[in-house]
């Protein structure tokens, strides 16, 4: 089965967790380094693998894996200042758009994979669709200020790293070993956290709001989905290049637009989508964009390393 399908089936399952996400921000763990510290504190859930393929790995490369789970939390932190301080349609563009680029340059040269033709142009319609499903043209930003543009292009930066890091791992060892150590790389990034006295006040603050049973469940079992999406996209980057399978993420986009839809009608009131006659052409665009480079992926996708 191709790694594009894992890859989309991961989207899928992280855009559910982006729902939950935008009511967890907005009513539980409304602190964006509050909710990053817990993010990292539960990824230690991933050794419920450790019985398919843990092991220790060589010094060299657990600190790679411990980088990439670092560059990974701290990318979240950052991409949830940025959320603080523009709209989502401000930020995820920046992000979006030069994720794939960054990561295309470090592939090419960090790791000499080879893109043909077919796999640039469906990148980019990929990345394309990404932003046009992402922006929206109607709103306005939260504030003045641009500082919400340094913390997207840290965020971005640093996802980059990430996902380069994490190939190149796979491509020296097994997928559960990588996956494990890396999320282990996250948890210590979490507890880094703790020594700025700022976010150590934000964090000791949240363990009252995590006591309360309906908010730990609702964390928990939003990072469930989470936690097998990333499992889902984590395996296709061990299959495929970085570069394609980030800009797979418009396929989140696409899903959850249409899952917005679908709690318009069902659940009416949870969450916020602009569905004038402007916005839906904008979004059917976009995932008809996105469409044609997931079709160009499956069917002329060949990557090589």
């Amino acid at each position: 089965m191709s790694w594009v399908f894992f890859a989309g089936l991961g989207y899928f399952l992280n855009a559910v967790s982006v729902l939950g996400d935008k009511l967890i921000l907005r009513k539980i763990l409304t602190r964006p380094a509050s909710y990053a510290f817990w993010q990292g504190i539960l990824s230690l859930g991933v050794f419920i693998f450790a019985p398919f393929g843990f092991s220790l790995l060589p010094f060299g490369e657990a600190f790679l894996s411990f980088l990439s789970g670092g560059f990974f939390l701290y990318a979240l932190f950052f991409f949830f200042h940025a959320l603080r301080l523009a709209d989502a349609s401000r930020v995820q563009p920046i992000i979006l758009s030069l994720t794939p680029l960054l990561l295309f340059i470090l592939e090419s040269y960090g790791l000499k994979t080879v893109f043909g033709r077919n796999e640039i142009f469906a990148a980019l319609l990929l990345v394309s669709g990404s932003v046009i499903l992402s922006f929206d043209f109607e709103r306005k930003e939260k504030t003045g200020y641009r500082i919400f543009i340094l913390y997207s292009l840290a965020a971005a930066i640093l996802f980059a790293l990430s996902a380069f890091l994490m190939r190149a791992l796979f491509l020296r060892e097994n997928f559960f070993n990588v996956l494990i150590w890396t999320r282990v790389g996250m948890f210590l990034g979490g507890l880094s956290l703790l020594f700025f006295a700022p976010t150590r006040k934000s964090i000791l603050s949240s363990l009252k709001v995590m006591k309360r049973p309906k908010a730990s469940a609702g964390v928990l079992l939003n990072k469930i989905f989470g936690a097998l999406g990333v499992l889902f996209i984590s395996f296709a980057l061990s299959r495929g290049p970085a570069t394609l399978v980030n800009a797979l993420q418009g396929l989140q986009y696409a899903f959850l637009f249409i899952l917005a839809v679908m709690l318009y009608f069902f659940l009416p009131g949870v969450i916020k989508e602009n569905f004038q006659r402007k916005a839906v052409l904008q979004k059917v665009f976009g995932m008809i964009l996105v469409s044609l480079g997931v079709y160009l992926l499956t069917i002329f996708g060949n990557a090589q390393v």
